[in-house]
């Protein structure tokens, strides 16, 4: 059969880009650690005054955005409309 050598040559490649990509990953800057150390975190106590307070601030930018997005697509369409019937004209 032939293509030995060429399927010789490309599990070649395969195997030296493996070695390639693992090396890449162990010097690349990362967030995510290795150790099993636990980190503690401060975060301030909130109250359940605080979160519904926080809670409806982002129900109302979510209104907000929800409100913003519909008039921009209902103003494309518009003109979108508005191109189409002047080009029919």
């Amino acid at each position: 059969m032939g293509g030995g050598g060429s399927m010789a040559a490309a599990n070649q490649s395969l195997n030296a880009n493996r070695k390639l990509v693992g090396k890449r990953k162990e010097s690349r800057f990362s967030f995510v650690h290795s150790s099993k150390e636990k980190i503690e975190y401060n975060l301030p106590k909130a109250t359940p005054d605080e979160l519904k307070r926080i809670q409806e601030k982002i129900t109302h930018e979510n209104k907000l955005r929800k409100q913003k997005r519909l008039v921009l697509i209902s103003l494309f369409m518009l003109i979108l409309i508005t191109v189409f019937v002047y080009i029919m004209l």
